[in-house]
């Protein structure tokens, strides 16, 4: 497959005004693939090289790209920076360059997706002595054979930042959209006359239920095994069926489940009744992989962590027995002289590349299981949540830094209550009910876990993850910023979509300030991107991809506000202020439409109980 086939048809997804029409060029996109080619076109369209869990990163700076431009084109790097610290965008930049380059190379060729894939897997893997010289050597022979618009593109994608915005939820949209067409036609050709009105639209609900169906296959395979490029190529290969063969591996990380919430132990009784009440520990939620002496480590957005925890390495190789399982827990940053848990802003200072080892023993991890998926072989997502612990529980040795998280089981609001209060004065976040016959749901998040909070106790003290979607120019003291003031967004998971829900200008430090608009500023683009839905209109749109922390007084019912709209009223915040920057997490791994929904209900009744009482 020729890259420009696929550069033309990444032009139409990135000026698409909306996410339906971004799925239908995605859908033409994946038609016009090879299945030999399909893994490829996914990764590149993610902006990577290989699935997110793998860790693979081509690893060039803008510096690096700009020498590759300058190479190809004839004009001096000097030239080059002056046109990139203009636009923004290095990809926009080689396409300028490319279309007035003063030197044509010696041999041409019609570039290949393999080929600029091949280029790309061979600068990442370029080390040592030479290896930067190799690098730009190995881009600048992309640019000399790219066309202007395959040059945006394959500057692009070294920097992980393609623009694109494609989520991962459109992309099983698009394949789940040509399985359908695919039936819908074997159902044409069965109609030996012609379509009657009455069969037409029978024919359309039938697509729609297939649809629906093949969708809900694809992403239960997705929430098993999040390589979106493995199960592309299934199924331009083998289709639906071929899904089938993918099954629960170490290695590959499993989507977490997550919890619902709830203001009271009362009404998480109500709910569940008799259930397991777990200590909830405020670190980070790890997914173990131990394959013999294979170990991996991925957070809860399937990064791969390996390396950062080299204790825990340890730990599980001395106190996990199976020789192949995957397991979850949580990991905290313990105070030996104290014996106390540090809280999160001490135990997030673990996540780094460099001197972990240091880190380490500054501030050394415990690591409390909470969860089992698979044992040698058998997978355990389906069974029930006691069968689960039971056999977590005769997997692990006592001793070390791997604990077995706190867990009682519980069947009235007065116990659970106790529990609750006693987990708060140790420092803890609070607790999580969990159903006792309820399976480990993979990427959903269901009442079968209900996470209940010191912060849901009252008016609206929790705090939410947002995604910035624009950004105001700043006015006043905050003019020499070129930044005042956020519009951010919660995430629709039905959707795939960004729906405003307030603009921050409070808690935005000089420090923040300066930071956010050097992120901002290189993610700005011209319009509205299509997977956002507000109707509000910022100084600058961005690109929806990263998160802040936030908090407000209340959440309310506007009428300009995107969030959760119906019949003319969505939801808001009331005096938002910015926490901090979420590097942690990924645009959609934001709090979601639905939650915003569930907490404005909260809100309600914990405020009429107070009127009451």
């Amino acid at each position: 497959m020729f890259f420009r086939e696929v550069a033309n048809l990444f032009n139409e997804i990135e000026n698409s005004s909306s996410r339906l029409v971004m799925t239908k060029h995605l859908a033409e996109l994946f038609k016009k693939t090879p299945f030999k080619d399909a893994k490829r076109v996914v990764y590149l369209l993610q902006g990577r090289i290989s699935p997110q869990f793998e860790g693979s990163e081509i690893g060039f700076g803008e510096k690096l790209i700009t020498q590759g431009i300058a190479k190809a084109s004839g004009f001096e790097r000097e030239e080059v920076d002056k046109v990139f610290n203009k636009i923004g965008d290095l990809g926009n930049t080689a396409e300028e360059f490319v279309k007035k380059k003063k030197q044509l190379s010696l041999q041409t060729q019609d570039l290949t997706v393999e080929k600029v894939f091949t280029n790309l897997k061979k600068m990442s893997q370029s080390e040592g002595e030479g290896s930067q010289e190799l690098k730009i050597k190995t881009l600048t022979e992309l640019f000399n054979y790219a066309t202007p618009l395959e040059a945006r593109y394959i500057a692009r994608i070294p920097l992980g930042n393609i623009r694109l915005g494609v989520g991962d939820p459109t992309i099983m949209d698009a394949f789940a959209t040509i399985l359908t067409e695919e039936e819908q036609e074997k159902i044409m050709l069965k109609k030996s006359s012609a379509v009657t009105k009455k069969e037409e639209k029978e024919i359309d609900d039938e697509a729609r239920r297939i649809k629906v169906n093949v969708r809900e296959q694809i992403e239960a395979i997705y929430n098993i095994d999040s390589d979106l490029g493995e199960i592309a190529q299934i199924l331009k290969e083998k289709g639906l069926e071929g899904l089938k063969e993918i099954k629960i591996k170490p290695g590959t990380p499993i989507r977490p489940t997550a919890a619902e919430r709830l203001p009271s132990a009362k009404e998480i009784i109500e709910k569940l009744g008799k259930c397991a009440v777990e200590a909830k520990y405020d670190g980070f939620r790890l997914q173990i992989s131990k394959d013999k002496d294979n170990v991996k480590i991925f957070s809860r957005q399937s990064e791969e962590m390996t390396n950062m925890f080299p204790e825990i390495i340890s730990a599980v190789k001395e106190y996990l027995i199976p020789e192949k399982c995957i397991v979850e827990g949580e990991a905290l940053a313990y105070n030996e002289d104290t014996q106390e848990y540090y809280p999160f802003q001490v135990t997030i200072q673990r996540k780094r590349k460099y001197e972990v080892e240091k880190k380490a023993k500054e501030y050394p991890l415990n690591l409390f299981l909470f969860d089992v998926m698979y044992v040698n072989g058998e997978s355990y997502l389906d069974k029930p949540l006691t069968k689960r612990r039971e056999k977590l529980s005769s997997i692990v040795k006592e001793g070390g830094l791997i604990k077995l998280s706190e867990q009682r089981i519980i069947d009235n609001p007065k116990d659970l209550e106790d529990f609750f209060e006693d987990a708060i004065s140790r420092g803890l976040e609070g607790i999580i009910a969990k159903d006792l016959n309820a399976p480990y749901i993979a990427g959903a998040r269901k009442f079968a876990w209900i996470k209940l909070k010191r912060s849901y106790k009252g008016t609206l003290s929790d705090t939410l993850d947002l995604v910035i979607i624009g950004y105001y120019l700043g006015k006043g003291k905050r003019t020499e910023f070129g930044l005042g003031a956020l519009l951010v967004a919660t995430y629709n998971e039905k959707e795939d979509t960004f729906e405003s829900v307030a603009k921050i200008g409070t808690g935005l430090t000089e420090n923040t300030l300066t930071q956010l608009q050097e992120m901002l500023f290189k993610d700005k683009i011209e319009k509205k991107h299509a997977r956002v839905i507000s109707e509000i209109k910022p100084d600058y749109w961005v690109e929806p991809k990263f998160v802040v922390e936030t908090r407000a007084d209340e959440i309310t019912l506007s009428p300009m506000h995107a969030c959760g709209k119906e019949e003319g009223k969505g939801y808001a915040l009331r005096f938002p202020r910015m926490i901090k920057l979420r590097s942690d997490k990924k645009a959609e791994e934001a709090t979601t439409t639905i939650e915003v929904k569930q907490m404005f209900k909260i809100q309600k009744r914990v405020q009429m109980e107070e009127e009451i009482n």
